[in-house]
């Protein structure tokens, strides 16, 4: 076994690193969010004033990427935001007002290009690694491809978001063992002997069974999610073998959505 920090996990982790450096911009995603909350009112005059635009997106912390998502929306929206936002009383709501503070603010629509031209690869990558039945060389391009565009990265930001993603990638000792085989599984190494860093009970016959290695949890995490719906609190007279027939009718479902 081979022990992995999910891969996905980190580029998240470096995305909030993204996202603590750009305060402004996130108190607009924040104040904005609200605005549109459980006011009919207002979600009518935002479908009136943009009828093709959705409504600004509700990033969640704990989603993957989603607040750099919410970003590039307004990055592409801002001037139609604006527009919207003058026409909303100050004193209605205190988020209207924090709203209108922050689209104000000088730089706010510099800080909105610089995410999206910089940082838009950690949603793309994010999304990739989560896909079902990814090879592992494939999965790891998608990472070291998120390094490669990173090296490039200028200025105090850009090269504190890298170091980010280095201290991620460096605290990730299970990622450099699975480098080196999917290195040897793609003829990318031709040496004679194995990579070193290789556990040492590791047969050649092994490393073959490794071409499909996940190196994210997202799976896993799928599980979690349909077990919770299995198991909720208002079941409470399951059966075991009704409950065991349950759960293969839901992994069949999968496997069968998958493959469509």
């Amino acid at each position: 076994m081979i022990h992995i920090t999910c891969t996905a996990h980190g580029l998240h982790r470096v995305a909030e690193e993204v996202r603590g450096k750009f305060s402004n911009v996130d108190k607009l995603i924040s104040s904005v969010k609200k605005i549109f909350r459980k006011a009919p009112n207002r979600v009518q005059l935002f479908k009136d004033e943009a009828p093709h635009l959705n409504l600004p997106p509700e990033p969640i912390i704990t989603r993957w990427s989603t607040w750099i998502i919410a970003s590039n929306y307004y990055c592409e929206n801002i001037e139609i935001i604006r527009k919207i936002l003058e026409k909303l009383d100050a004193d209605d709501a205190v988020s209207i007002k924090e709203a209108k503070k922050y689209i104000s603010k000088a730089g706010i629509e510099r800080d909105l290009a610089y995410i999206k031209s910089n940082f838009t690869i950690l949603t793309v990558s994010i999304t990739k690694l989560q896909k079902q039945g990814l090879p592992l060389a494939e999965a790891i391009n998608v990472f070291e491809n998120v390094e490669k565009v990173f090296e490039t990265l200028q200025g105090p930001i850009g090269k504190a978001v890298f170091n980010k993603l280095n201290n991620v990638t460096h605290k990730n000792v299970g990622l450099k063992i699975l480098k080196n085989i999917s290195n040897i599984l793609s003829g990318v190494t031709m040496n004679t002997e194995l990579e070193p860093g290789l556990p040492e009970d590791f047969s050649t016959d092994d490393l073959v069974y490794f071409k499909f290695a996940p190196i994210t949890s997202v799976d896993i995490e799928r599980s979690f999610s349909m077990y919770k719906t299995l198991l909720s609190n208002n079941r409470r007279s399951f059966h075991f073998e009704n409950l065991y027939k349950h759960l293969i009718i839901q992994c069949n479902f999968q496997e069968q959505s998958q493959n469509k």
